[in-house]
């Protein structure tokens, strides 16, 4: 999903005088990286929690319905090939063995191991469960076993999304110990995850602020091209990175204006380190530019990794470009709106607007399994403005417009 920033764009966006100072920063995990640290390129840590204190996150952003599992403790995710929800009491795992388990996508927070796997034919399923179009409420329709990280299993039921709460239960394979369970979206504004713990039937509140954080150093599962567990960094909802290779002058190279922007969270990831059989080898010739949802730029260049001895990560920042317009606390109102939605056939308009000049906007449609299907640059005027999307298949989308400090999202259906 890269997203391809103009010379001239990038010299109506950014005020660019000066560089700033190089600034070397060190970022622990803990010994076998035990923690996951949340980061802000201009503030330092913004947030640290054990990684381990999880099972399952839910989606609480405003159309969000994807449910993550703690992958890299050993949770497993299976959905139960035998029955529906109508199964719920007869659940049989012979030959579970065979099943095929469902991860997190690597690439977009919005697929989690329950939200991943949808099927395309029919737009409104989402995985775990049906959307409505009249209620604008998911049913759960599957049963999921799922074995936890001290080794045992749980059958798991995610009954609803109504509103802003998703309810569920959970039980061990033969129906006892039944425990029912919800999650609040409202508990977490701001956030992009709720967190629970079956093994402890505990709602967790972890991350810091959605707009206080660029970074989170972590372990998560790639795909490499087997589901594998890796040490690295992503980045947050709306955060822009570029990945340059094989530049000779790296420590002063700093042209951001032709390189090519990604959303995707993983485009920092894990692999701007080799382990060499006694320590770890970082690429001296590999640098990122990353944006933030306040619009800067950041060149950001890993000088060390200690590996799981210490968890640190060691590398340099430096502030190159400032956008011109205020922060994130501070951008102009945005609103977006799209109609007809649900769509049966007829064109599909996006309506927004922007309470003051932008220098730089972008529209960009996702399908239901996080690939990007169409984009294009906005009008970055002040007012009211309108724009045709192309036509879509029958579907579910996800239309998102971004500018600098504002990142909005829309749920469509085409019928």
């Amino acid at each position: 999903m890269k997203k391809i920033i103009l010379s001239a764009l990038l010299a109506a966006t950014f005020t660019q005088t000066h560089a700033q100072q190089v600034i070397t920063d060190t970022v622990s995990i803990g010994t076998l990286y035990a923690n996951q640290v949340w980061y802000s390129l201009k503030n330092d840590q913004q947030g640290i929690a054990p990684k381990a204190n999880w099972d399952i996150a839910f989606d609480v952003s405003g159309f969000g319905s994807g449910i993550m599992i703690n992958s890299v403790i050993g949770t497993t995710l299976w959905k139960y090939p035998k029955a529906d929800i109508a199964g719920w009491s007869s659940v049989d795992t012979t030959g579970l063995s065979t099943w095929t388990a469902h991860y997190n996508s690597d690439t977009s927070w919005a697929l989690g191991a329950m939200g991943n796997y949808t099927n395309p034919t029919n737009p409104y399923d989402l995985d775990w469960g049906l959307y409505n179009i009249t209620t604008h409420a998911v049913t759960g329709d599957s049963i999921y076993i799922i074995k936890l990280a001290d080794t045992t299993y749980r059958k798991l039921w995610i009954e609803s999304l109504s509103g802003s709460i998703y309810t569920f239960k959970y039980a061990n394979l033969d129906g006892t110990n039944l425990q029912s369970a919800t999650l609040d979206k409202s508990a977490y504004t701001g956030k992009n995850f709720g967190y629970f713990s079956i093994r402890t039937n505990a709602a967790l509140d972890r991350e810091p602020a959605t707009v206080n954080w660029d970074l989170v150093f972590t372990q998560y599962t790639a795909f490499i091209p087997m589901a594998y567990t890796v040490t690295g960094v992503l980045s947050n909802n709306g955060v822009q990175v570029a990945k340059l290779g094989g530049i000779t002058n790296a420590g002063t190279y700093s042209d951001y204006s032709t390189a090519n922007f990604s959303s995707a969270i993983n485009s920092i990831g894990y692999n701007w380190k080799t382990f060499s059989g006694t320590a770890y080898v970082v690429q001296d010739s590999l640098l990122y530019f990353v944006k933030p949802l306040s619009g800067d730029i950041w060149k950001v260049m890993f000088t060390g990794f200690d590996g799981s001895s210490t968890g640190n990560f060691i590398f340099s920042k430096q502030k190159l470009a400032t956008s011109s317009i205020p922060s994130v606390n501070g951008a102009p109102a945005a609103s977006l709106a799209l109609y007809p939605n649900p769509s049966n056939g007829q064109a599909i308009h996006v309506a927004y607007s922007f309470d003051a000049n932008v220098p730089s906007a972008m529209v960009s449609v996702y399908d239901v399994t996080g690939k990007l299907v169409a984009q294009d640059n906005l009008d970055t005027t002040s007012g009211l403005h309108q724009y045709q999307l192309p036509t879509l298949h029958t579907s579910m989308y996800i239309v998102e417009i971004e500018a600098p400090g504002t990142h909005l999202q829309q749920k469509l259906i085409v019928q």
